[in-house]
This record gives C-alpha cells, sequence and structure tokens, in this order.
C-alpha cells in the first residue's frame, strides 16, 4: 500500500513549465538558424546550433525530473498518463529543432534565392503553430492554481482550436515550398535537393508536435 505521505510529492506542473521554457528556446532559435544558413554565416549557424543543444539537453534533464516526481498513486489534477503523452509530445519539439540543426550542419547548402524566401515564409508559418501552443501550456499554471477550472480553460481551448487551424496552414504551404523545391532540381545539386526535403519535412513535424501538444491539453481538460 502507497505511504499516505507519498501521494504528496513535488508537483509536476513548475516542472512541466520550466520544460516549455527550454522547448520555447529551441523552437525560438529556428528562423535564426535558416538566416545563418542563408547569410553563409558558419560561426553564427554553429553558435545557434550549439544553444538548441543546450537547450535540449535542458529540456532531458527536467523530462526525466517530471517522470521521477510523478509515480504511480500521486494526487493529480489530470490522468497521470495523460500527463506524461503531454511532456514526451512537448518533448518532441526540442528533439526535432536539434535534427534539424544537425541535419543543416551536414554540409553547406546551395539554395536560390527565391527558395529561400520561400523556406523562410514556411517557417515563420510553422513557428506560427509553435507560438499558439506554447501560449496554451503558458496557462498550466494558472489552471492548475484554479484547479483546472474557470476562464483559463476557454482560453486553452480556443488555442488549442487555433492550433489546429494554424496547422492546417502550415502543411498547405509546406506543400507550397516543397514544390519549389523541387521546381529547382535542374540547377541545384541531387544531394542538397534531397537534404533540402529533408530537413522541411523536419521543420513540418514541429508543426504537427506543436498541434498535438495543444490537442493533448484540449483533451486533458475535457476529461
Amino acid at each position: 500500500m502507497t505511504h499516505i505521505l507519498d501521494l504528496f510529492r513535488k508537483s509536476p506542473f513548475d516542472p512541466l513549465y520550466k520544460h516549455s521554457v527550454h522547448v520555447r528556446i529551441c523552437t525560438d532559435l529556428v528562423r535564426p538558424l535558416f538566416v545563418a544558413i542563408f547569410e553563409g554565416d558558419l560561426a553564427e549557424q554553429q553558435r545557434i546550433s550549439q544553444q538548441i543543444s543546450e537547450a535540449e539537453k535542458q529540456a532531458d534533464l527536467l523530462k526525466v525530473e517530471i517522470r521521477r516526481i510523478i509515480p504511480r498513486g500521486i494526487f493529480l489534477p489530470v490522468n497521470r498518463e495523460d500527463l506524461l503523452r503531454y511532456l514526451k509530445i512537448q518533448d518532441d519539439l526540442a528533439d526535432t529543432v536539434e535534427d534539424i540543426a544537425i541535419m543543416t550542419s551536414v554540409k553547406q547548402l546551395s539554395t536560390p534565392e527565391d527558395l529561400k524566401n520561400a523556406i523562410l515564409a514556411y517557417v515563420d508559418t510553422v513557428l506560427n503553430v509553435c507560438r499558439l501552443a506554447d501560449e496554451a501550456t503558458n496557462h498550466l499554471k494558472p489552471l492548475v492554481e484554479a484547479g483546472f477550472k474557470g476562464e483559463n480553460v476557454a482560453i486553452v481551448l480556443d488555442l488549442a482550436d487555433q492550433a489546429e487551424h494554424a496547422e492546417h496552414d502550415a502543411d498547405s504551404a509546406g506543400l507550397k515550398v516543397a514544390k519549389k523545391l523541387f521546381a529547382h532540381e535542374d540547377d541545384m545539386k541531387a544531394t542538397d535537393v534531397m537534404l533540402w526535403f529533408k530537413i522541411l519535412d523536419l521543420v513540418g513535424n514541429l508543426a504537427d508536435h506543436a498541434e498535438k501538444t495543444s490537442e493533448w491539453l484540449h483533451h486533458m481538460l475535457e476529461k
């Protein structure tokens, strides 16, 4: 039988919020990373990649802490498995940003000017989904304090709906930039075309993960 004192351990919501801060550091560095790549600033690209790696490492440490402090039997205002699933999806964002940083460092990529603009526009569309998901996460603390009731619930549910629509916009933008990429296949190296395709796919995954964090928060609030 679980000892009664074990049911009142440290709340997982503070470290969960701190985890989201490090995830946000990662996503905020995505656009500067691409700008550095397009400007051919290798030193800046490496500096940003290092910042991403450090933020992802800190997110991983917090993920381990959160899993440690919510063993079975602890009292939570939401389902334990739902919370762990939410943490996993949120952590996928940081992992994906690190994957993008690694993939873009494989080789110096040649990129036509019109494609650069299209990629940055796509990145901005994807980061809008990340922004909406992060806004929803920012309401976790007041939600917990209010016992998952009150006006913050409506705000989070609305942000989740906005993130879903924004993710559809990101999908459409991703298709457009992919078409533009392959329109350049005759004047770009085949290796560059395929590497860009993989990088853009990872960027699209960011929108998917961000939308899923909002969707899962929506799911937890409606239970």
